[in-house]
């Protein structure tokens, strides 16, 4: 059996890592997709999603997980909700289970007929990504919430002050 793990990963986190072990404890191999692949450099999604695949990556090799038996790829936003459970099972390897704790997700995906486990999180009030970029701009303490790859890619990639730099700016690329 394959699961399916979605997420921006902005960045990824120690409650993402705990929920790949999870997947993997359940299923012979996970997807990691690694979603909203189009953005990056927004005050929401600051990361690549090249940066972010190596966070996670680097994130399960360092764990010392079977990366046989992992697939970490990136995966655009499909704006059609009605089509886009068809359009994950075109961009992704194929998975017989998807884990989310996101009740329109999980409807979603049961309208198109995609089994959906609901997750037990690791403190998910803790490690929430948006509160680690808010500590990252404010300069609060964020390591000890991600793994030691994740400090390592964002310090190479200058991530603190990309995200200083975004949070400060006037200009909304997204806007038309």
């Amino acid at each position: 059996m394959r699961g399916l793990m979605m997420g921006r990963f902005q960045p990824f986190h120690l409650g993402h890592l705990d929920l790949a072990r999870q997947i993997l404890s359940e299923c012979d191999e996970i997807v990691i997709a690694v979603t909203s692949a189009q953005f990056s450099y927004l005050e929401k999604d600051p990361f690549t999603v090249g940066e972010r695949i190596e966070m996670v990556h680097a994130s399960l090799n360092s764990a010392g997980m079977d990366m046989s038996k992992c697939f970490v790829l990136g995966v655009e936003n499909q704006f059609n909700i009605a089509t886009w459970a068809s359009h994950l099972k075109a961009a992704l390897p194929t998975f017989d289970r998807v884990y989310s704790g996101n009740d329109y997700v999980a409807m979603l995906l049961a309208d198109s007929s995609i089994p959906v486990a609901t997750p037990k999180f690791l403190a998910r009030s803790k490690y929430n990504a948006t509160d680690i970029r808010l500590n990252m701009i404010s300069g609060k303490p964020w390591e000890d919430l991600v793994p030691i790859p994740v400090v390592e890619i964002i310090k190479r990639i200058n991530g603190i002050n990309r995200l200083i730099a975004i949070s400060k700016s006037d200009t909304n690329p997204t806007e038309h």
